[in-house]
C-alpha cells in the first residue's frame, strides 16, 4: 500500500558502500551553531519493489525547495526494495541498497548510488531498535533543529495481536514491513523503544506515512512521545504528493497545526488519485486521545453490563461495523459507537456515542476523507480492535521459535486495553463481526446467504467495479453465466462518462456502445468485478475472452472504467488499469484513436508499455514509469507476449496486436483488425 514522503540532504554526509553496517564509517561531528533549523524531518522506511519510484519522485519534488537550511532540512534513511516479489524501478539506488542522506537543493541525485550508500545489501534490519535510534542520534547530530518531525514511509499493518506483542521473543511487523527480511518489520513497543533511547525523545510529529497506523492501540501507545500524529486508518496510497505539499506547507510557518491544516486543505489531487478503495488522513493532537479513550472506556463497560439483555441488538451493531481493510479486525470507533446505539435505542450508549463523537472532533484537528465505494462512512475516525470471545482466547504461534501465546495475552499488554479494559469487551463479546467486512451498511439482511459477507451481494447486485468477492457469493448471485455480460449503457454508467470518456461527437453515441460486465483474478488469486464500455461490434467477442481469461485464472490487476481517473490515460495506465472505450485521439495527433470508437482493448497496461524510439535517440515511454517493462527479454508478472494466454485469444478473435509493430511497440494494444 504504498507511500511517499520527504528527504534530507545538505552536503552530503555518509558511508560509503565499501563500509559495513558492523564496521561503518563515524557519524559526523555536530557542528556548533546557534542557528537550529525550524524543523528537522527525518523520513525513515522502505517500500520496495516497483515503489521505490515514488520516493524517488519526492526526492525530486521537494529538493528545490530546501534552500534554506535555517528553515527545514529534511534527512533520509531509505532501504530499498528487490525483484524478489515485484519488480524493481530506481534511478538512484541498485536492489537491497541503503542510502542515507541529507537533502538540500543543491542535491545532485546521479550521485546518491555512490555517495549516500549507507548499505550495500539488505543485511540491515530496519525493524531492530537499535538501529533505528543509532539513525536517530544520526539526525540529532547531523540536523539539530528547534523540533523534529520522524515519518515513517512503507508499509504499515496496524494492530495486530500476533505481531504486536511486546514479549515476543522475535521481532515482527505492524508499524513498518522490510521485505529484505520476508516481510518483518517494527512493531509499535520496539518503535516506543528506539525513541526513548534515542536523542529525539519526544519528536514534535510522529507521521505514519504508511498504512493501517489510525488505530487507538498504536497512538495509544506512542501518545506521550509526540504532540501530534498523521495517520490513516485504511491503506494510504499516495504518488508522493502528500509527502510534497506536506514539505510546501512547512516552508510556509512555523506553526505545525497551520501548516498540517494547510496540508489538509490541498488534498483534492491526492483524492482524484487514490484508487477504487476508500481512504482517510487524520491530523490528530497527541493529547486528545486521553479523552477518547475516557468514552471507549465507558462504551466498554456499558457493553459488557447489558449483554446478556440486548444480545440481538450488539450482535447486529456489531455485524454492520465499517471495516476499513477485509484482512484485519479493526473497525470505525466512533462507527461502533453509533451503530450500537442505534439498534439497541440504550439511552446510556446514546449519549457515549455523542461524547466519543465529541472527543473525536476535540482530538481529530484535520481529517481528509477518499469515498470511492458506496459502503464508506461521511466522518471517518480512528479504528480499534474487535472480535468474539473465542478468538480472543485462541492461541498465536510464533512459527520461527515454535513459541506460543494467546490473543488475550497481547491484547491485555497495550496501554490502549490498560486505559479502556476494551480487552474485557472482546473477552465477553460472543458474535463474530461477519456481516460487513470492508464496508459500512445501514441494513442487517438476516435473509443473507450464509457462508460470505452480505456487501459482497451487494456489491454485485450494484456491479459495484473494483471491489473484490467471494466465490459463494458469485454463486449465489446466479453464477459465473449471470457475471458475464455486454448490455446497454445503463443511466448511471453513462452519466458518469459525461465529460470523460465521452464528449459530444459526430462519430459514436451511446446505441453504438455496450457495457461489459466481467469478473477477473488478481495474481493474489482473488475476484474482482470489472467493467469496460465497448463498441457493440466487439462486445461479445470481449465478454467471450474475459470470460476465457477468468476461467484460466489470468490475471488482471484492475478493470474500472477510465472516468474514475477523470479519463487521464497516463494515471489509469500507472494504475494498471485495464480498460476499452475513451473518446480521444491518438497522443501526439489530431487522429482519434480507435478507442475512441471502442475497438482497442489495453491490458494491464503498467506492465505492457507503449513506447517509439525517435531519431534523436530519445524514448518515449507511456506510461512514463514504465520503461524497465520495454525490454521484453525480462522476466515479470502481467506481462504479454506470443505465448501469453491473452494475447493467443485476442488475436484468434480478430484483434491485432500492438507489440508486433514495427515504428512503435504497444504491448498492452488490442485493436479490431477493420
Amino acid at each position: 500500500m504504498l507511500a511517499t514522503t520527504l528527504t534530507i540532504c545538505a552536503s552530503i554526509v555518509f558511508t560509503s558502500c565499501t563500509n559495513s553496517i558492523d564496521n561503518p564509517t563515524p557519524d559526523p561531528e555536530p557542528t556548533p551553531t546557534e542557528d537550529l533549523a525550524d524543523y528537522t524531518v527525518f523520513v525513515y522506511g522502505h517500500s520496495g519493489g516497483r515503489m521505490d519510484f515514488i520516493i524517488e519522485r519526492v526526492y525530486k519534488g521537494i529538493m528545490p525547495l530546501l534552500t534554506d537550511k535555517k528553515k527545514v532540512r529534511v534527512l533520509f534513511f531509505y532501504k530499498y526494495g528487490n525483484s524478489k516479489n515485484s519488480e524493481f524501478i530506481s534511478e538512484y539506488a541498485n536492489e537491497d541498497e541503503v542510502l542515507r542522506f541529507e537533502l538540500t537543493a543543491d542535491t545532485d541525485l546521479s550521485k546518491l548510488r555512490t555517495e549516500a550508500c549507507y548499505e550495500e545489501k539488505s543485511r540491515f534490519q530496519l525493524y531492530n531498535s537499535q538501529n533505528l535510534t543509532e539513525q536517530l542520534n544520526w539526525v540529532a547530530k547531523t540536523a539539530p533543529a528547534k523540533q523534529y518531525i520522524v515519518m515513517l514511509w512503507g508499509h504499515g499493518a496496524g494492530f495486530n495481536a500476533k505481531d504486536d506483542y511486546y514479549k515476543m521473543p522475535t521481532t515482527t511487523r505492524a508499524v513498518l514491513y522490510d521485505e529484505g527480511f520476508d516481510g518483518q518489520g517494527m512493531n509499535m513497543y520496539e518503535f516506543k523503544q528506539a525513541l526513548e533511547e534515542s536523542a529525539i525523545k519526544h519528536p514534535l510529529m510522529i507521521f505514519f506515512h504508511n498504512c493501517l497506523m489510525g488505530n487507538l492501540e498504536s497512538l495509544t501507545t506512542l501518545r506521550n512521545l509526540t504532540d501530534y500524529f498523521v495517520a490513516s486508518q485504511h491503506l494510504l496510497a499516495s504518488d508522493g504528493y502528500i509527502a510534497i505539499e506536506f514539505m510546501k506547507s512547512l516552508l510556509q510557518t512555523t506553526d505545525i497545526e497551520a501548516a498540517t491544516k494547510r496540508l489538509f486543505n490541498n488534498l483534492d489531487p491526492w483524492r482524484e488519485r487514490y484508487g477504487s478503495f476508500n481512504g482517510d488522513l487524520s491530523f490528530i493532537k497527541s493529547q486528545g486521545i486521553e479523552k477518547i479513550n475516557e468514552q471507549m472506556d465507558r462504551l466498554c463497560y456499558r457493553l459488557c453490563d447489558i449483554y446478556a439483555t440486548q444480545r440481538v441488538a450488539i450482535d447486529k451493531a456489531t455485524c454492520s461495523v465499517y471495516k476499513p481493510k477485509k484482512e484485519k479486525d479493526l473497525y470505525d470507533a466512533a462507527d461502533y459507537a453509533a451503530c450500537l446505539a442505534r439498534e439497541t435505542n440504550d439511552e446510556q450508549l446514546k449519549a457515549i456515542s455523542n461524547d466519543l463523537n465529541a472527543a473525536f472532533a476535540e482530538a481529530l484537528l484535520a481529517r481528509a476523507s477518499v469515498n470511492n465505494r458506496k459502503d464508506r462512512l461521511d466522518n471517518y475516525s480512528l479504528s480499534v480492535t474487535i472480535v468474539d470471545k473465542n478468538t480472543f482466547a485462541g492461541e498465536l504461534k510464533d512459527d520461527v521459535d515454535n513459541w506460543t501465546f494467546t490473543f488475550e495475552e497481547s491484547y491485555k499488554a497495550t496501554a490502549f486495553h490498560d486505559n479502556t479494559g476494551w480487552g474485557h469487551w472482546l473477552n465477553t463479546n460472543e458474535q463474530k463481526p461477519t456481516g460487513n467486512p470492508f464496508g459500512f451498511s445501514n441494513s442487517y439482511d438476516d435473509d443473507i446467504e450464509p457462508g460470505f459477507p452480505s456487501s459482497d451481494m451487494k456489491y454485485l447486485q450494484e456491479w459495484s467495479a473494483g471491489t473484490t468477492v467471494s466465490p459463494q457469493a458469485v454463486e449465489a448471485f446466479g453464477g459465473l453465466d449471470k457475471c458475464f455480460a455486454a448490455e446497454p449503457i445503463p443511466d448511471g454508467v453513462w452519466e458518469r462518462m459525461q465529460g470523460k470518456t465521452y464528449k459530444e461527437n459526430p462519430y459514436i453515441g451511446r446505441d453504438d456502445l455496450r457495457h461489459v460486465r466481467a469478473l477477473h483474478h488478481d495474481y493474489d488469486g482473488q475476484i474482482h468485478i470489472g467493467e469496460m464500455i465497448c463498441n457493440k461490434l466487439i462486445a461479445d467477442r470481449v465478454v467471450k475472452i474475459l470470460r476465457q481469461l477468468y476461467d484460466e485464472s489470468y490475471p488482471i490487476q484492475m478493470m474500472l472504467l477510465p472516468d474514475v481517473f477523470n479519463a487521464n490515460d497516463e494515471e489509469q495506465m500507472c494504475a494498471n488499469n485495464s480498460s476499452c472505450f475513451c473518446y480521444r485521439v491518438i497522443a501526439g495527433s489530431t487522429k482519434l484513436s480507435k478507442h475512441a470508437r471502442g475497438l482497442a482493448v489495453d491490458i494491464n497496461t503498467l506492465y505492457n508499455p507503449y513506447y517509439k524510439d525517435l531519431e534523436d535517440g530519445t524514448r518515449i515511454v507511456q506510461p512514463s514509469i514504465a520503461s524497465a517493462y520495454c525490454d521484453r527479454t525480462q522476466s515479470f508478472q502481467y506481462k504479454i507476449d506470443h505465448d501469453d494466454l491473452c494475447f493467443k485469444l485476442f488475436t484468434a478473435a480478430g484483434f491485432e496486436w500492438g507489440g508486433d509493430w514495427t515504428t512503435c511497440k504497444d504491448y498492452q494494444h488490442f485493436e479490431l483488425i477493420e
